[in-house]
């Protein structure tokens, strides 16, 4: 019959497209039909509403679209169903044709069901099986999408849901039909616009062969997203802990990668998407002059157009698909749906600086977030889900100047090279008690040395004849360019590579070079290098060191040259 063959395109939309299920049988079990009783006016049948959180301040309501005109059962499973309109009949015929959907030719061809103005539901749900798949796309959800702005659905009171079972569920107790379930809540979270079908005579499952279905729940449909980051690379320096901690030194640039997904914008008439930043002040990110990059399924974006970066001390925000300036509704992912489909891969690389306020020994944080809507009723309402942190230090070392019988010296000179090479010396800024030097950043030229001394001697000094450098990383070679003994002395050349623990910021000299006549040692601590002067020849060390192989050298000749003077005077 008729109302027979209806049931078999009913059941894989009502069910499959709100619900997720698929397939629809051919055969059909023995029914009989169900009492009229059942489904008039005064029957009710339960509608719950079914989250994953709390949903019980949540503004609710069921709003009638078709109501069941006749019903079959096998005793235990609903077989069969026909509707009647509810009086939203020109609201789906409108909602139809605004959602381009051709109604002249039906998708099931066995069945045949003419399109009829007077009762649209019955096509729609005969027709409409491409939301099988997923109740978040197909032509169902785009019919639904324009249902909800239909002023015969929004003036509808409908009926309002009340707390369920528990904060997860909310339930109605409505006429058997088939229903669209609207969320009204105004702030915070809120689902797109729902749809289900009833029970029939308290039997909740429908049976198409060998297949069932639960009808009378509907899921509450809300989507996020979530981002992730990590380092890519540290300049002069090394990235550990997969990614969450590098070290480098100032003015060294230190690379970020960031990974999130196109939130699940279906449903909203705009939505908002953006990806958030939060640095601490030992880094910086400039637009102008640090690089970034971002693509979308591996298709690079062009900045300002399909993304704009938006900056604040300490801050920036990467805002998808902008549309204004104004940062609360400047995007519209809905907009440029084909650039963002939902899902895609979202990949952001860029670059930071180390600078000028990075304390040794102290991690300067990278911390990101997703923001994204939440609330198909407010635009400006967001949901944000928290990234992570990753974590960029730097080092120092010390440069302890003594005699050879460890009174500390000052004035003692010294240039600091990056790696091996002798040709450019790092710059620095110094402190105002000077006892420290601090790497310079990109941004200063002024009042900046390449020159680092030696502390004065005082006796109130704890520090004499030391001197620390900071901001740096990795190796360096080291040079005295002027010893406190003037030209007398030997000035000796080092190499040393700072290595920072990147679980705790703690610094060391992972390896040192010493110098060729053993004048500098590595301190006991390891975090330092001290540095020995002699007033003359004869005051070196006696270590074993060049000078004094040479000094030997020098002796044998000269007592050589002594004899032959003395045998040419015989």
């Amino acid at each position: 019959m008729k109302t027979t063959n209806l049931l078999k395109a009913a059941v894989a939309t009502l069910v499959a497209g709100a619900m997720g299920m698929a397939g629809v049988a051919s055969a059909m079990a023995d029914t009989t039909r169900v009492d009229a009783s059942k489904l008039g006016a005064a029957a009710r049948q339960t509608l719950t509403v079914s989250a994953n959180e709390d949903i019980s301040n949540r503004t609710l309501r069921a709003v009638p679209l078709a109501y069941y005109s006749y019903a079959q059962t096998d005793g235990t499973n609903i077989t069969g169903f026909d509707l009647v309109d509810a009086g939203k009949a020109g609201a789906i015929a409108d909602a139809l044709t605004k959602a381009k959907i051709d109604t002249s030719k039906p998708a099931n061809t066995n069945i045949g069901y003419a399109y009829s103005a007077s009762n649209p539901m019955v096509w729609v749900v005969q027709n409409l099986l491409d939301s099988t798949n997923s109740p978040w796309a197909g032509r169902l959800r785009d019919f639904l999408d324009q249902l909800k702005h239909e002023a015969a659905v929004t003036g509808d009171k409908g009926t309002a849901f009340a707390k369920g079972a528990d904060v997860k569920h909310m339930t109605a107790s409505v006429r058997p039909g088939v229903y669209a379930v609207i969320d009204d809540t105004t702030a915070g979270q809120a689902s797109i616009i729902m749809f289900n079908g009833t029970g029939i005579d308290g039997k909740t499952v429908m049976r198409n062969g060998a297949k069932t279905y639960n009808l009378g729940v509907v899921d509450y449909k809300v989507h996020g997203t979530t981002v992730t980051k990590k380092i890519t690379y540290a300049q002069n320096g090394t990235v550990e802990n997969g990614g969450a901690s590098a070290e480098t030194a100032i003015g060294k640039k230190v690379g970020f990668q960031m990974t999130s997904t196109v939130p699940n914008w279906t449903g909203y008439d705009r939505y908002y998407y953006a990806i958030n930043d939060t640095y601490s002040a030992g880094l910086t990110y400039n637009p102008a002059k640090d690089n970034m990059v971002v693509t979308v399924n591996g298709q690079t974006l062009v900045r300002n157009t399909d993304y704009k970066v938006t900056t604040e001390s300490g801050r920036f925000h990467i805002i998808f698909a902008p549309t204004t300036n104004d940062q609360t509704t400047a995007s519209d992912i809905v907009a440029m749906k084909a650039k963002f489909p939902v899902g895609a891969a979202v990949v952001v690389k860029y670059d930071m600086t180390v600078n000028r306020n990075a304390v040794a020994g102290k991690a300067d944080t990278n911390t990101n977030n997703v923001e994204y809507s939440r609330n198909p009723n407010t635009v400006a309402d967001h949901a944000t889900t928290p990234g992570q942190t990753d974590r960029v230090y730097t080092g120092r070392f010390t440069l302890t100047k003594h005699d050879t019988n460890n009174a500390p010296l000052a004035g003692a000179e010294f240039k600091v090279y990056e790696g091996d090479q002798t040709t450019t010396p790092v710059r620095f800024v110094k402190s105002s008690d000077g006892l420290t030097y601090r790497k310079a950043d990109l941004t200063e030229s002024t009042g900046t040395t390449d020159t680092v001394t030696t502390d004065t001697v005082t006796s109130a000094s704890a520090n004499n004849g030391v001197v620390t450098l900071t901001g740096l990383d990795g190796k360096y070679t080291v040079k005295e360019t002027k010893s406190p003994f003037g030209a007398v002395s030997i000035l000796p050349q080092f190499t040393l590579t700072i290595k920072v623990n990147q679980s705790n910021g703690s610094y060391t000299l992972s390896q040192f070079g010493q110098d060729a006549n053993k004048l500098s040692s590595e301190n006991a601590d390891r975090q330092g290098v001290t540095v020995v002067n002699a007033r003359n020849i004869m005051d070196m060390p006696k270590t074993g060191a060049v000078w004094l192989t040479m000094f030997g050298a020098m002796a044998v000749l000269l007592a050589g040259a002594g004899a032959l003077l003395l045998c040419r005077r015989a």
